[in-house]
């Protein structure tokens, strides 16, 4: 194996790599993919539930920095660095969708409740702002935390579990009458396979090395029921992104340095990226209904650019722009304080 250092930075141009799909994902509905139906559903194949990237990763570093883990010191970390800038980033879209407007796609009594029980529904599922739902399903990872040490430390055997998780995920799906919940069990084996990747690197690396075919398969196979629309379930997306994230790992292990360190910031301030690329989203739907009928954005109106790759590449790399310099002006202004703010 190489020095440990320059194996960590493959996994830091991952996160750069799994924030950049992120975006794309949450890019794809706000163009009118009519024009090019098939291009459409074969990017949102590739791009959606990016997400469990994330948890990979996540499990990944978790084990990785594990050794000298003090439970208090976790949940003091994570409530600065990522908790509190959720409530604070959440503030914008808690006014609109409570005061302003309603929000979509919420459960038909919603909105008879109280606002004080709105913001407390909204907080406990991130419904408020579509990426934020990962919170408070990352959150009930951390409550597990001292478990899941235990068990990489006294009974790693439990590792085992990840195969029947995994086919209990591809059947179960992402969503479910619980939010969080549902969420949680469902990403469970891909946090496991991060954690367990990290702490049999050399096994799980030559795992990978003689069974990438294999994987590549399964990933194909699963990208092709997505896009042609499968039924379902089985759910395609967990087999697609679980295969992609051990091939991924491996590739970036080997070629990483082809990447230099052109991604570095923006997987530095990825997380700051997870909260506020949603904003300039509905910022530049507000622009694009200005602009094109002359009224306020009210929820219709805003998929008028077709999608294409060139729209699409456009449309995803001035989110990603506007994105990242908010972050960077934000970080010059507010110093070593900026992480409380805007996870960053």
């Amino acid at each position: 194996m190489k020095h440990q250092n320059e194996y960590q930075q493959h996994i830091h141009v991952f996160r750069g790599v799994a924030i950049i799909f992120i975006v794309f994902a949450h890019t794809i509905p706000s163009l009118d993919w009519s024009g090019w139906p098939l291009t459409g559903r074969v990017i949102d194949a590739i791009a959606n539930q990016s997400s469990i990237f994330f948890f990979f990763i996540a499990g990944y570093l978790f084990q990785h920095l594990s050794a000298r883990f003090s439970f208090s010191k976790y949940l003091k970390q994570k409530f600065k660095t990522v908790i509190l800038p959720y409530i604070l980033l959440s503030i914008p879209a808690l006014f609109v969708f409570t005061v302003l407007t309603q929000r979509t796609g919420m459960w038909h009594w919603f909105y008879d409740l109280e606002i004080w029980q709105q913001l407390v529904l909204f907080m406990l599922t991130g419904k408020h702002l579509a990426p934020l739902w990962f919170v408070p399903t990352i959150a009930l990872f951390y409550l597990f935390a001292p478990l899941l040490i235990w068990m990489d430390r006294k009974r790693p055997e439990g590792y085992w579990l990840i195969v029947p998780l995994l086919v209990l995920s591809t059947y179960l799906g992402r969503d479910g009458p619980y939010g969080p919940i549902d969420k949680a069990i469902y990403l469970f084996p891909v946090y496991l396979m991060g954690m367990a990747f990290s702490r049999f690197k050399q096994q799980a690396m030559s795992l990978v090395m003689r069974w990438w075919f294999v994987l590549l398969v399964v990933a194909s196979v699963s990208i092709a029921g997505v896009v042609l629309g499968w039924s379902s379930p089985p759910y395609w997306q967990m087999p697609m992104k679980a295969s992609l994230a051990l091939i991924m790992t491996w590739q970036l292990y080997r070629y990483h340095h082809l990447f230099g360190h052109r991604l570095d910031y923006i997987a530095e301030v990825s997380f700051g990226i997870f909260f506020i690329h949603a904003y300039f989203i509905s910022a530049i739907k507000v622009a694009t209904v200005y602009v094109l009928y002359g009224k306020v954005y009210d929820g219709q109106g805003a998929e008028e650019i077709p999608g294409n790759l060139l729209t699409f590449g456009l449309y995803a790399a001035l989110v990603i722009v506007l994105t990242v310099s908010a972050i960077w002006l934000a970080k010059r202004i507010l110093g070593k304080n900026s992480r409380m703010f805007i996870g960053a």
